[in-house]
């Protein structure tokens, strides 16, 4: 039993009352919204569904209206079937919709007086319809007599051309001398004249629209066919005539019809405009009442909305009274129950807000009373008694916990602890952030779940050696012993796991993010492969350059010393520009292991985009549209403007590829703040984006490798981009290709800022005819072939060559032999070199002038044989033109034109 002085009976009471009129209130709202509901269902099924109807009803008669001109001028029986058949069902739908209309107004909107006008003007617009239909069946089946007798004026046309044939014969009859002379036309012209007039008469009457003039045809016509069938044949001067007579009468007799037909003719056009009037008066009148119908379905619909406002308005003035009865109920209990009851809890309030505040001596009122405040305060008294207590070691367990949380939330590393039956118990942030996790789908989560949602989102779990593992065994071991593994995420990220058993049971994980470490690792590996690579092929490409010298300098000389008239001269060249063609294949070779020569410059990439379009955009075919989007003022660049429009033309050709299906190729240029170039300065980027296939991260990172190509066989050589990344890094500057399937790719290129514009000199490919000289050469190859080769050109320039095999065999011949030129390799077999060479030779001969060759670049030899830079070198495999030039401008002959003059020089 509850006390009635106690607060729970006051409280119970007053909540009660409370009760019992929000019950009332509740009651009336639900009731008068139920009222509500039904008055708008009821509006909208009958009222706004008939408006609908209604309106549905005057757009298809509208558009019935609309066909009849176009009924009218069909002009061919299946098209006429065709729109009948269409007619048919548009007719079938306006019946359905008048036969749905009438019950539902008489049933709702009380207007039967408007209802049957809608289903009268409907039928009438039905057999107007019906009735055009088959008056342009007519008009079609009339066309087709009045074309038949067109094609009797034809008939009649042959006719008369027979007929004045045979009167012309007659004419000529030895029966008619008198006639001759006489000005008398003979009969048969005369009845020419009748069937001509007979032939206007028709042509008239099937063109005219006037019906008294269709009448004067006609009577001249009867008139004319009369005096035709008057002609007696029996004559014998008219008996050649009457075969062709009866033929003309016979078509006459068809021709007289015409008149009839186009009587009909103009008869069912009349009908026919007056039933097109008719049909468009019957679709404006059903319109109208439509329109009358469609205005007292709005009237009565406005009526119920009335009728429904007004029921709100009633139910929203009780609620309003119920409401402002419980208001007053609610003032009242408060008033009644919390007066007693609020003024002693805030007594209570006051002294557990001191003793919370440090006030140890602070007195609790309201101890002696009966009921629960006094229950309270007494309670209070005792735990006011504990507090002072507790004080002490709750400051130290503060002091503790927030060191524990300030370490736990701001660790680099995620933390997670899970109890023995592998559920989460806690986390750190950094923990959702490495696994992308939100706190409500890790808590109560036990491990297994957390791993099986990591792995529905594309992560892989693996063992350090990049086994897969069984998440329940992991599970289970980590209870047990220490257990390391990783996470791979789809984004790139590798997280690693360290979990330690717990004594009490359960364990603890740790989560460090190694994406940036694995980064490094990866890019680190791969430089090395592509250094190695590098060195391999630039390896690679010196050997067959000592190969191609031999064989171009063989072929060069077989060319040469053969007559032009002899074949074999026509096969040497063949074989030349094959040679070539492979000595090409090995500069990209070069390229790519940075050892090519270049010739760098102070280049505006601006000028040389915009002087490369035309080249590029032809060989691009259609479907494909190249722009460029040039920075204007962009300064130079310092690099090497032939290799750059080779890259440039390689990396175009390689966007337009990947555009199959036709697309956009933009070329661009910035400048940009990266560091490139051994100064460290400011870079000058040209970029190259389509929006082709792209490609997958597995192509992306093998693009640049020697013979890597996803091309059909026969399509690619997989040169052009590793020959572009090994002039942008022999460059100084960085490269970079961003690609994705189905999106496209950019591949960007910094080249170094040109600080300031270096001569250039370059030796022609071509320097035209030289001649070569007496001088003396000691040519020092280790290659026999090649060393074969180069004495035969030169002995064939008239110099007198010796050949020597290494330095070691040419030192000997330098202490007897006074020579011009030493023509070495710079890299030779055995303990001495091509520089070491010329520094002895040129200290026991000083008159002496060197020329260096390699199968490598001078750039490279440079940086890794210490090949001083004012040297006169010419790279392998080069011909005999250029050789010749080259020898005869060091030992002073010079050779014709001012750029071999140039190409002479020493550059350094």
């Amino acid at each position: 039993m509850l006390s009635p002085v106690s607060v729970r009976g006051r409280l119970l009471a007053a909540f009660g009352t409370m009760v019992v009129l929000t019950t009332a209130v509740g009651g009336v709202g639900w009731f008068g919204l139920g009222e509500t509901e039904r008055a708008l269902l009821s509006l909208q099924r009958d009222g706004l569904g008939n408006i609908a109807l209604a309106m549905r009803m005057a757009e298809l008669s509208t558009g019935l209206a609309a066909r009849a001109p176009f009924i009218a001028a069909i002009e061919a029986t299946p098209g006429l079937d065709e729109e009948r058949s269409q007619l048919e069902l548009k007719l079938a739908d306006l019946t359905g919709l008048v036969n749905r209309l009438p019950g539902l107004e008489r049933a709702s909107l009380h207007v039967p007086s408007d209802v049957p006008s809608l289903v009268r003007l409907a039928g009438r617009l039905d057999g107007t319809l019906r009735n055009l239909m088959d008056v342009t069946g007519e008009a079609i089946a009339v066309r087709a007599e009045a074309a038949a007798i067109r094609l009797g004026l034809e008939r009649q046309r042959i006719l008369g051309e027979t007929l004045a044939g045979a009167a012309a014969k007659t004419f000529e009859h030895p029966g008619f001398p008198n006639l001759e002379g006489t000005g008398t036309p003979p009969l048969p012209f005369s009845v020419l004249r009748l069937a001509d007039r007979t032939r206007d008469a028709v042509s008239a009457g099937l063109t005219t629209t006037n019906p008294a003039d269709l009448s004067r045809w006609s009577a001249g016509f009867d008139a004319d066919r009369q005096s035709l069938q008057a002609i007696d044949t029996g004559a014998p001067a008219l008996a050649i005539m009457a075969p062709s007579l009866d033929q003309l009468l016979t078509v006459l007799d068809t021709q007289a019809a015409v008149f009839d037909i186009r009587t009909r003719q103009l008869g069912i056009e009349q009908r026919s405009r007056f039933l097109v009037a008719a049909a468009n008066t019957l679709s404006v009148q059903l319109n109208r009442e439509v329109e009358s119908v469609t205005g007292a379905m709005q009237t009565a619909a406005r009526s119920r909305g009335d009728a429904t406002f007004s029921a709100l308005s009633s139910g929203k003035a009780s609620i309003l009274a119920l409401g402002a009865l419980c208001a007053l109920a609610a003032i009242a209990a408060a008033v009644y129950v919390m007066r007693d009851v609020a003024g002693n809890l805030r007594a209570v309030t006051r002294a557990m807000s001191a003793l919370a505040g440090g006030d140890r001596l602070v007195t609790v009122p309201a101890t002696g009373r009966p009921d629960e405040i006094g229950d309270l305060a007494r309670a209070f008294s005792v735990f006011k008694e504990n507090v002072a207590e507790r004080d002490a070691l709750a400051r130290k367990l503060g002091e503790n916990s927030r060191m524990l949380e300030a370490v736990f939330v701001n660790m680099n590393d995620g933390l997670s602890v899970f109890d023995e039956k592998g559920r989460l118990v806690t986390w750190n942030p950094r923990f959702l952030d490495l696994n992308g996790f939100t706190p409500a789908e890790v808590a109560g989560r036990d491990l297994l779940e957390l791993q099986r949602s990591l792995l529905r989102r594309g992560v892989s779990i693996r063992m350090l050696d990049g086994s897969s593992v069984d998440l329940e065994a992991l599970t289970r071991l980590r209870t047990e012993q220490a257990v390391r593994c990783e996470h791979h995420f789809p984004d790139g990220r590798v997280v690693e796991l360290h979990s330690s058993p717990m004594p009490s049971g359960g364990f603890i994980t740790t989560y460090s993010d190694l994406t940036e470490r694995k980064d490094i690792e990866k890019q680190l590996r791969h430089a090395l492969k592509m250094e190695a690579v590098g060195q391999l092929t630039g390896g690679i490409a010196h050997d067959f350059n000592n190969l191609l010298a031999a064989i171009m300098g063989n072929l060069q000389m077989i060319h040469d010393e053969t007559p032009e008239q002899d074949p074999v001269r026509g096969k040497a060249l063949r074989a030349l520009d094959a040679a070539e063609r492979g000595a090409t294949t090995i500069q990209r070779l070069l390229a790519f292991s940075r050892q090519q020569a270049l010739q760098p410059q102070a280049v505006d990439l601006n000028e040389l985009v915009d002087g490369m379009l035309d080249l590029l955009a032809y060989g691009l075919g259609g479907g494909i549209v190249l722009k460029t989007a040039l920075t204007p003022g962009l300064p130079p660049a310092l690099v090497d403007p032939g290799q750059l429009e080779n890259a440039l033309l390689n990396l175009v050709v390689n966007a337009r590829d990947a555009l199959a299906g036709g697309g956009t190729i933009v070329i661009a240029t910035e400048a940009a703040k990266q560091a490139v170039g051994q100064d460290g300065g400011d870079a000058i980027v040209l970029s190259v984006r389509d929006d082709g296939a792209g490609m997958p991260p597995a192509v992306l990172s093998r693009v640049f490798e020697p013979f890597f190509t996803t091309k059909r066989f026969g399509r690619g050589s997989g040169l052009g981009l590793s020959m572009v990344y090994g002039f942008v890094r022999q460059s100084g500057g960085k490269i970079d290709i961003q690609s994705e399937a189905g999106i496209g790719t950019l591949v960007t290129m910094a080249f170094p800022r040109a600080r300031m514009l270096p001569e250039t000199m370059a030796l022609p490919r071509d320097p035209g005819p030289v001649e070569g000289g007496p001088e003396h050469i000691l040519v020092v190859e280790d290659d026999p072939a090649v060393r074969l080769t180069t004495v035969d050109m030169l002995t064939a320039l008239g110099y007198r060559a010796v050949p020597a095999a290494s330095a070691e065999d040419a030192l000997p011949l330098l202490n007897g032999t006074a020579f011009d030129l030493l023509f070495t390799d710079v890299i030779l077999t055995g303990g001495m070199n091509g520089p070491a060479l010329a520094a002895i030779a040129k200290a026991r001969q000083p008159s002496l002038q060197v020329l260096f060759c390699s199968g490598y670049a001078r750039d490279f030899l440079v940086e890794s044989a210490s090949l001083p830079l004012d040297i006169h070198f010419i790279q392998k495999p080069y011909q005999k033109p250029l050789l010749a030039a080259q020898i005869r401008n060091i030992l002073g002959g010079g050779v014709q034109g001012s750029g071999a003059a140039r190409g002479a020089a020493p550059v350094g």
